[in-house]
């Protein structure tokens, strides 16, 4: 049983880091009209309800509640998400390019977590963190491909249309 409070403090901040991620990709799932990025973002939802079950599962048996909301950050990026989408008219580039914020900021997150010594001394905790940030990381692997193929055939058609003048 965990006993810490900087450990189960530190669990609550990657839950509601995990949190405005839920949020963000089922934003993201529901703003986009392309079927392939529907599937991507419900995946990367999903990972991020197993996360937050486990982290919860941890805060819970160290007698703490665990965390439902987001990080202050994530409401306004949320926020910002919702008014970018309904003035932009859910454009698959602006869609990656949040999803690519939200993951950087969740493995900052990870990363500053997993630099606290009570964490690095619980050998079970760091490797559930090093696991998720780990899947984090292949997941903004997958956003960044995406989104810079976008902006490629976004640039090839434009030097096409240049070219057709």
């Amino acid at each position: 049983m965990i006993q810490n409070e900087v450990i189960t403090r530190t669990l609550n901040e990657l839950l509601r880091i995990n949190n405005d991620r839920l949020s963000g990709y089922q934003i993201a799932a529901s703003d986009t009209k392309d079927e392939g990025l529907k599937v991507i973002f419900s995946s990367m939802y999903n990972e991020s309800v197993n996360f937050a079950e486990t982290l919860a599962a941890y805060i819970r048996e160290a007698g703490e509640i665990p965390a439902n909301e987001g990080t202050l950050v994530g409401i306004l990026h949320q926020a910002w998400l919702n008014f970018k989408a309904a003035v932009v008219g859910n454009d698959r580039n602006g869609i990656l390019s949040s999803c690519e914020f939200g993951d950087e900021a969740a493995i900052e997150a990870y990363q500053a977590a997993l630099e606290v010594e009570d964490i690095q001394a619980n050998a079970e905790i760091k490797g559930v963190l090093l696991g998720q940030k780990g899947s984090i990381e292949q997941s903004l692997k997958v956003i960044q491909s995406l989104h810079h193929s976008q902006a490629a055939n976004t640039y090839e058609q434009e030097t096409m249309k240049l070219m057709e003048e």
